[in-house]
């Protein structure tokens, strides 16, 4: 039973790691978005009010979904550590 618990645990690390370059340009086109709507001023709110029914689902998916967690959390950390102001 500790087999199989580690195993799990090492496959959704893995399977984390593997998905931030994903997650990471998916942050950081959000990102772009949201400084062009600010150009626009639009709030977050409004930008995803506007968007579409299919890119809202996807959304909702992509940054809500258990299995994505820790490989949002390691994408937003280096997109943050990429992108400080110095």
């Amino acid at each position: 039973m500790d087999k199989v618990f580690w195993a799990f645990i090492l496959g959704y690390v893995l399977l984390s790691i593997i998905l931030v370059p994903f997650q990471y340009r998916y942050i950081e086109q959000l990102e772009k978005m949201r400084k062009a709507n600010e150009k626009k001023g639009k709030s977050q709110g409004e930008m995803f009010e506007d968007m579409e029914f299919e890119n809202q689902v996807l959304h909702a998916n992509a940054q809500g979904n258990l299995l994505f967690i820790l490989a949002n959390i390691l994408a937003t950390i280096l997109y943050k550590i990429k992108h400080r102001k110095k």
